[in-house]
């Protein structure tokens, strides 16, 4: 079995106008503006910048006063023998 990504349409967005473009276009299709501007400023919009990531306890907080769950219920009685009839 062969992958094959799948095929994705990058659209590329005028900073002037606003009009959407193909990414093969050189200038913007409605304004006639340079896209390169366009293309620099969607690439680092995409990527932001790495920081520390932020680190997670594993030990439950904050349920100090919550209710506890409760208790399963009891099973229930046996049903007592059947009463004869009445005449």
């Amino acid at each position: 079995m062969c992958y094959r990504p799948a095929n994705t349409v990058t659209i590329v967005k005028c900073l002037e106008c606003g009009a959407f473009n193909k990414p093969t276009n050189e200038t913007c299709s409605k304004c006639g503006a340079d896209l390169n501007e366009s293309r620099k400023a969607a690439d680092e919009a995409v990527a932001p910048p790495a920081g520390k990531p932020k680190e997670i306890s594993l030990t439950p907080q904050g349920l100090d006063g919550a209710p506890k769950a409760p208790g399963a219920p009891s099973a229930p009685k046996a049903p007592g023998a059947p009463k004869p009839p009445t005449p």
